[in-house]
């Protein structure tokens, strides 16, 4: 979380992050936490049983498991985005920036921000996705 100071005092404001909320924010130490609280909280009479522990830490791993596949699909899209845009380099690129203002000339370079990949034609950056047109140069 950060703090953000009101105008015109000193309060803060606490603002969360919307990818650290509900199971977004959660991660196999906090699994192993809630578990271990949940084995020495249990009831004696009635303990938890051995197949329902190991059901589950399967359901943790599986999260968890999930969660890194995910992850690595968005890493591996965005180097593939990249490796497009860095294709488009010398060529002549057609498309609109940000702003939807049309764009033409030599693709410069190819960067990625924010996951996403961007053609620059000179000091203009256009997003891949907005590219309508490529020509040799």
């Amino acid at each position: 979380m950060m703090a953000v100071a009101a105008i015109g005092g000193s309060s803060s404001v606490p603002v969360v992050d919307p990818a650290k909320t509900g199971f977004n924010g959660l991660t196999a130490d906090h699994f192993m936490k809630m578990l271990i609280t949940q084995l020495k909280n249990q009831d004696p009479l009635e303990p938890v049983g051995n197949e329902e522990i190991l059901n589950q830490i399967s359901t943790m791993r599986s999260l968890q498991s999930n969660i890194e596949l995910g992850d690595a699909m968005k890493a591996i899209t965005s180097n593939q985005q990249l490796s497009t845009a860095a294709g488009f380099i010398g060529r002549s690129v057609t498309g609109t920036d940000a702003t939807n203002r049309l764009v033409t000339g030599i693709a410069s370079r190819a960067l990625l921000r924010d996951g996403k990949a961007y053609v620059a034609v000179g000091d203009i950056e256009m997003p891949l996705a907005n590219v309508t047109g490529v020509e040799e140069a």
